[in-house]
């Protein structure tokens, strides 16, 4: 499953940034990064884990097989780890790094079910689990996942491609038997830890009539004692309707905190991730307003707070891990062009910078789309972000705190 050929990488800089921003990956590969909300660096900085993907231009299938890759930031060179057909086009094959550099987690495919690996990169042993990895807990006790073969049934890209006898669909509006899951990463065995059913009951008077229910997200806050859900409501006529709800790590305390009706209220809202300190939910929300901005959601009460009037919430945002920066990315379609630009917003002084642009082409089938997904290192230093400049989905580095025309520091 493992190469350890290793090739040299190329720091490629980029014309028209405002800092030192790079790319690291070729023009005419294809490459992801996990998630904006998840951390593609290794725990002492020095390796980056990314997926290589066949393709990026159609639906992936079933046989298609991606690689995961090592890049050594220090000795700036890459290898391939592992062969994946369990991989989506928008989060890769949910690769993430432990506690320390020794131990990558990421989703395989093993009897033709999806499932999560854990690989020892230092001696290439793997250990498999029964159930997927979404995300795995700090203390590397267990994984929450929804079920990867129905996530892509709301929106394609985000779960893993499965043969037509083999996709499953719920139903009932809310199942019993589907849901978020927690596999413990001791024994390998996987259980349903909240059920949609449990789900629609937590919804109280929420008007769901017509619709299905399905598991899309999960997110455990760093000080791993709060775990935020979001589920979809998906009608006949291929619509969904959001909804987030919080719980504690053990599904227990399950509570609404935004009902579909809030949640897309006016302009809608969008991408909610924990804040660094546990305690809040940063989320572009509108609140029945026709504009989103970047808000903090309280977990309990679902209150919201704006952090900032201006700019206006946009993209994939997340905090710095002494809150002061608010980092995102914005989308704005130009013609057959949809750039992405990094964004950087200063809470404490106010104001913001727009970093690098990258002039991505719009893609007909929007499951395609490639977002900058922008990723804080673990100093909050660098941002790894992907964007299709010319004919492969490349991966950049930025350091906003480098003058414009240097490379990025990458160690």
């Amino acid at each position: 499953m493992a190469d350890a050929t290793e090739t040299t990488f190329q720091l490629t800089p980029v014309s028209g940034a405002a800092c030192g921003a790079a790319a690291i990956t070729p023009p005419d590969q294809d490459f992801v990064h996990t998630y904006y909300d998840v951390c593609p660096w290794s725990p002492s900085g020095r390796y980056l884990a990314a997926l290589r993907v066949p393709f990026a231009d159609r639906r992936s299938g079933p046989d298609d097989a991606a690689d995961l890759c090592l890049f050594d930031l220090a000795r700036r060179t890459m290898r391939t780890l592992w062969r994946t057909t369990a991989w989506g086009i928008q989060t890769g094959a949910h690769a993430q790094w432990g506690g320390s550099d020794r131990y990558v987690y990421f989703n395989d495919r093993r009897d033709g079910k999806p499932v999560g690996v854990r690989l020892d990169v230092q001696t290439a042993q793997a250990r498999w689990y029964d159930g997927p990895v979404w995300l795995v807990d700090p203390s590397e006790s267990f994984a929450l996942s929804p079920c990867l073969v129905r996530a892509n049934l709301t929106q394609f890209g985000y779960g893993v491609s499965v043969s037509a006898d083999a996709q499953r669909t719920n139903r009932q509006m809310a199942a019993d038997d589907d849901g978020f899951y927690r596999t413990d990463l001791a024994t390998g065995r996987c259980k349903l830890l909240v059920s949609l059913a449990a789900v629609r009951a937590a919804m109280g008077e929420a008007d769901l009539e017509g619709a299905t229910l399905y598991a899309f997200h999960c997110k455990l806050n760093p000080q791993a004692n709060r775990l935020l859900l979001v589920v979809r409501a998906w009608y006949p006529h291929r619509r969904y309707r959001p909804m987030l709800l919080t719980c504690r790590p053990d599904g227990g305390g399950l509570r609404c905190v935004l009902s579909p009706q809030r949640w897309q209220g006016g302009a809608g809202s969008g991408h909610p991730t924990w804040t660094p300190d546990g305690g809040s939910i940063l989320m572009n929300h509108a609140g029945g307003r026709d504009q989103h901005r970047f808000c903090l959601i309280d977990p309990d009460s679902g209150q919201a707070r704006p952090l900032v009037d201006e700019p206006p919430g946009t993209g994939h945002p997340t905090l710095s891990q002494d809150g002061r920066w608010l980092l995102t990315d914005d989308h704005a379609t130009r013609g057959d062009r949809r750039p992405g630009t990094l964004r950087l917003v200063d809470l404490a002084g106010g104001g913001w910078r727009d970093l690098l642009t990258v002039d991505n082409p719009l893609c007909e089938d929007d499951s395609l789309r490639c977002d900058a997904h922008p990723a804080w290192d673990r100093s909050c230093r660098l941002v790894c972000l992907q964007g299709t400049p010319v004919r492969g989905r490349q991966l950049f580095i930025v350091e906003p705190a480098r003058p414009a025309g240097q490379l990025p520091a990458l160690s």
